[in-house]
């Protein structure tokens, strides 16, 4: 009996053991899975942490964009009240001129009515001065003049004086010495204003000069007036570098009535007045010159410069070579105190150019 106990016991160790050892296996099986679990769940973790940290910048990105929106819309918020203000302005503005301009309309029809009236009484006028001219009228060739003058006593005579051709330009000197004969009666004249300066007894003279000129000029032809001092310019509004017609009385009369109104003033420069030859096509067949002495300017004008007598005839030799060849040039001088060699000079033009050079005396025409 006691044998057969010692062999139960043995068996039950072992059976212990096989228990023990299984156990074991299994609680090491469960350690190596739960690290392998625990594993892989530590990768997920650490990108749901890269993500969440992205997140979180971009959220503080957005906050600060939409401060930065909230503040433009601000600010444009306030510019467009600035905008409707000025608007309003604006508006106020053009309101005023609008009513400002139904005023200058209602004006200018009372002007325009003004106006009608005056052309009414100057047509009347002019009627009136038609059938004056047309009295004092005279014959030239059995034709009309195509502009009348009566001088005193009927004095229409000039001989020497070339007024034949196609195209006669003539140059007239507006410039201050053409005030008076003397130098210091010039400078008083000087500091008068226009309106005063154009009644001076030599530009007077002057006028008539001219207006006896157009009356003689042939009918069918063509002819051109120009000013010129410091500058030339055309008597005739609008007719630069063009050529007028001798019947067309209505610009003659222009002429005429701008020459008056001109209160002469400034230095005396040929080069220009004899530049005005070049502007016209075709070139004229003869020049008539009206002035009173050498001149004071060449082709650059020079304020405050003193000019001797040596200084002006140099001047004149140098516009002269300017001159186009072929074309006469008349000159009719009413001589000014101081320069005795004008006369020689402008006589010598005359031959050179086979033109004529005429002093006609002080009560003329």
């Amino acid at each position: 009996m006691a044998v057969a106990r010692r062999r139960e016991s043995v068996n039950l160790v072992s059976f212990m053991d096989v228990m023990c050892c299984g156990f074991g296996a299994i609680i090491l099986l469960f350690v190596i899975v739960t690290a392998t679990a625990v594993k892989q769940r530590a990768v997920p973790a650490q990108d749901l942490t890269a993500d969440l940290a992205r997140a979180t910048a971009l959220e503080e990105f957005a906050r600060e964009e939409l401060a930065r929106r909230g503040l433009e819309i601000a600010a444009v918020e306030q510019q467009q009240v600035q905008i409707n203000a000025e608007i309003g302005l604006l508006q106020g503005r053009i309101r005023e001129a609008a009513r400002r301009a139904d005023d200058a309309e209602a004006r200018t029809q009372a002007a325009q009515a003004s106006i009608a009236s005056l052309r009414a009484q100057s047509a009347a006028l002019e009627r009136a001065l038609a059938e004056l001219r047309t009295k004092a009228s005279q014959q030239w060739d059995g034709g009309k003049r195509p502009v009348g003058f009566t001088g005193d006593g009927q004095r229409q005579y000039l001989t020497g004086l070339k007024l034949g051709g196609e195209r006669t330009l003539i140059l007239v000197d507006s410039s201050a010495s053409m005030l008076d004969e003397t130098v210091v009666n010039v400078v008083r004249w000087k500091l008068q204003p226009p309106e005063v300066r154009r009644t001076a007894p030599k530009w007077q003279r002057t006028v008539r000069t001219l207006h006896w000129l157009t009356a003689n000029l042939r009918p069918d032809k063509q002819v051109q007036i120009y000013q010129f001092s410091t500058d030339a310019k055309p008597l005739v509004a609008g007719s630069d570098g063009k050529w007028l017609s001798t019947n067309d009385t209505k610009q003659l009369g222009a002429a005429l009535v701008a020459a008056r109104d001109l209160g002469p003033i400034g230095g005396t420069s040929l080069h220009r007045a004899f530049a005005v030859i070049d502007r016209l096509e075709p070139p004229p067949d003869s020049v008539i010159l009206i002035t009173d002495g050498l001149p004071t300017q060449g082709r650059t004008i020079e304020s405050g410069r003193l000019v001797s007598a040596d200084d002006r005839q140099a001047l004149f030799t140098d516009a002269v070579r300017s001159l186009r060849r072929g074309i006469p040039i008349n000159t009719l001088l009413l001589p000014m105190e101081g320069d005795p060699t004008a006369a020689g000079a402008f006589w010598q033009l005359a031959i050179s150019t086979q033109g004529s050079f005429i002093t006609p005396s002080r009560d003329w025409p």
